[in-house]
Formats: C-alpha cells, structure tokens, sequence
C-alpha cells in the first residue's frame, strides 16, 4: 500500500527584510496550520528552506510524503502569465528536452 501524498503550498513573493535593510524571496505557507514562513536572499535558497520546514508547517513525521507548489507573487507578473509559463515548459518537457535545454532555450529567447 502507498503512502499518502500530502501537499504545501508556499506563496512566494519579494519582500524588505528590515533586519538586514535588504530585498529577499520570502515564502509563507497557505493553508497551512503553521503561518510563519521562510525567507532567503536567492530562490534557491528559499526553496531549500521551505523544503526543511515542510513537515514542521503541516505537523506531520519526517518520513511523510509531502509534494510543494510555489505560487509566485510577483508585481506586473499576472497569473496568466505564470499559467503560460507553466504550459511552455510542459510542453518542452513533453517535447523531451532536458531540463538544462529548456533553461539555455529560455535564456536565449
């Protein structure tokens, strides 16, 4: 029998971080019976982190499977625009490039 899949959803937007009076990617849970987020100076960062906090948000055992979405925040960044962006690289994937093809591709349009 499998594992239950649960799943966390992280609104990720950019933030001032007063204490150190600079810009950082800040993700905070919705849904989520913890509230209190991660913030980091690169999205990579940020990902790393809301990872290692997963399973204390959502109060569940290390060994629970949890999968993440993101939902970007972004001012002058529509949803449209987030739901084509998505559809592209489905499409790229589905296409068989790797995922280092569909970045060089990306970066060079």
């Amino acid at each position: 029998m499998s594992a239950a899949v649960h799943r966390l959803m992280f609104q990720v937007s950019r933030e001032r971080a007063l204490d150190v009076d600079a810009d950082v990617w800040y993700a905070a849970p919705v849904d989520a019976p913890m509230r209190s987020g991660v913030s980091a100076a690169t999205l990579a960062e940020l990902r790393a982190a809301a990872e290692s906090i997963k399973h204390f948000v959502l109060g569940l055992p290390a060994d629970a499977v949890i999968a993440v979405e993101y939902v970007y925040d972004l001012p002058g960044v529509s949803a449209e625009v987030w739901q084509a962006h998505r559809e592209l690289l489905a499409r790229l994937s589905e296409a068989g490039l790797s995922a280092d093809d569909r970045a060089e591709l990306l970066l060079s349009a």
